[in-house]
């Protein structure tokens, strides 16, 4: 189909935009659908209500065309009850009975427009192309203020320990170069990560965050491509992965040291080409996402270990950054602990505060699990000396005997330090994974993987 010949417009950027068509008469919906796919949308289809609602919950759409007139709805029906599950989706009814009193009804309950049948299709596009791109533009909107309201909208240490680290951000932030942020768990790479998007000219496109430590390998390829319907047992519907979820946005690798090594190749496929395959699919995508990977494990030592591919690591090293241990900056301790100790006041009372003699024993410190860890720490004496004095005891009281205040004896490896903290998690919590998870800051899936990783046995504390 010539779109162009026909006066209807094109736009590059509708390939990411799903369209969900509700209508009964299946000669007219697969004509809408064929002229939708021509323009470059991704189509649904339904031929109900209960069809309509049931595709949405399988797969996010960026717009409804919905038919006044279905089996199973009355009059405004439909529009209801999408707008009361999916109240920022755009919808655009349509009927073959159109009349003012029921136009001025439908925008009333919130229809982005209202078109009358027989169709004319011109119009159409443009109403559609109106409304994908004011969806596109609201949740960008939100995507922004999130992430100004983020903790680390200011990041501390960006002007004493962090200032060449963020002169190095300043310096790649609005290029398409790959950037490899390396560092201990817990310093911060994310956040890092997230100021590279916000100083480039991507700011205003997604930001995406792919942990893959916290994937399970057997649907680790599914989640970074997606998959296409029927591809495998249990993919009743198609599913968009990471790199077509970021768009022309950015995407983040984060602990890239913990990729499959099959999947590996694939990942490079896209670096070098720009193309991928969902799971089952005949046909390659392309994507414009730029990458930035993260990672606190020795990628070197995982080369000789024949564990991650020398190519890919080139290909990932352009422009890499390390962040150091929070322990190498110490002068940045004080305002990392009134800030957390801000953010995790509770009510309306008064807040508690850190004495000097607190302040010298957090700096004092060896901090192994970092920022994350102060964080942490500084949550718990919110709410245990809420509206008191913060004195070293406290402190102390509730930092674990492998990290008391006093300095570093010996060098201990990093993973070593890790497999200790977790078995610690576990014993404290009676092997209650969930519970020991939260006390160490990751998720539930991560401690999963990382208690494999280990051989860790571990009861499951009554979880199954």
């Amino acid at each position: 189909m010539d779109v162009e010949a026909m006066g209807l417009p094109v736009n590059a950027a509708n390939g990411s935009a799903r369209i969900l068509v509700v209508e009964d008469d299946a000669s007219l919906r697969m004509i809408i659908s064929d002229r939708l796919a021509g323009l470059g949308y991704r189509v649904s289809e339904a031929s109900s209500l209960k069809e309509a609602m049931e595709s949405l919950e399988r797969e996010s759409c960026r717009l409804a065309l919905l038919d006044i007139f279905l089996p199973d709805q009355s009059g405004l029906e439909g529009l209801r009850r999408i707008h009361g599950r999916f109240p920022e989706m755009p919808v655009i009814v349509m009927t073959a009975h159109g009349t003012i009193d029921m136009a001025v009804e439908a925008i009333h309950e919130g229809a982005y427009d209202f078109i009358t049948k027989p169709l004319d299709f011109k119009r159409l596009a443009v109403v559609i192309g109106r409304a994908v791109e004011s969806f596109q533009l609201r949740t960008e909107v939100d995507y922004l203020r999130r992430a100004t309201d983020e903790p680390y909208a200011a990041i501390i240490g960006e002007k004493t320990s962090l200032r060449g680290v963020m002169e190095l951000v300043r310096t790649v932030a609005d290029t398409d170069a790959t950037v490899l942020l390396r560092g201990e768990t817990g310093t911060g790479k994310e956040v890092i990560a997230r100021a590279i998007h916000r100083l480039s000219s991507r700011s205003r496109r997604p930001f995406v965050v792919a942990n893959c430590a916290a994937i399970p390998r057997e649907l680790m390829e599914s989640e970074m491509f997606g998959h296409v319907k029927g591809s495998f047992t249990g993919a009743i519907a198609e599913h968009s992965g990471f790199f077509e979820t970021a768009g022309n946005g950015m995407l983040l690798l984060d602990e890239i040291g913990d990729l499959n090594y099959d999947l590996q190749a694939k990942i490079l496929r896209v670096l070098e080409n720009g193309t991928f395959k969902k799971v089952g699919a005949r046909t390659e995508q392309t994507s414009s996402a730029r990458v930035l990977a993260s990672t606190h494990q020795d990628l070197e030592l995982l080369i000789g270990q024949g564990r991650f591919r020398e190519d890919l690591f080139y290909r990932l090293n352009v422009f890499p950054i390390a962040l150091p241990p929070l322990r190498a900056r110490r002068e940045d301790i004080p305002e990392f602990a009134r800030h957390f100790l801000r953010l995790a006041a509770t009510g309306a009372g008064k807040p508690a505060e850190l004495g000097d003699g607190a302040i010298a024993a957090l700096v004092d410190h060896p901090w192994p699990g970092n920022v994350r860890e102060l964080k942490n720490l500084m949550e718990r004496l919110a709410i245990t000396r809420a509206g008191r004095r913060i004195a070293a005891e406290d402190v102390r009281a509730l930092l674990t005997p492998a990290g008391a205040p006093g300095r570093i004896s010996a060098v201990i490896p990093l993973q070593d330090m890790e497999r200790q903290a977790i078995v610690a998690a576990l014993e404290k919590f009676g092997g209650n994974r969930t519970k020991a998870a939260q006390a160490l800051g990751i998720g539930r899936r991560t401690l999963q993987n990382k208690l494999k990783a280990y051989g860790i046995a571990g009861d499951n504390g009554g979880e199954g």
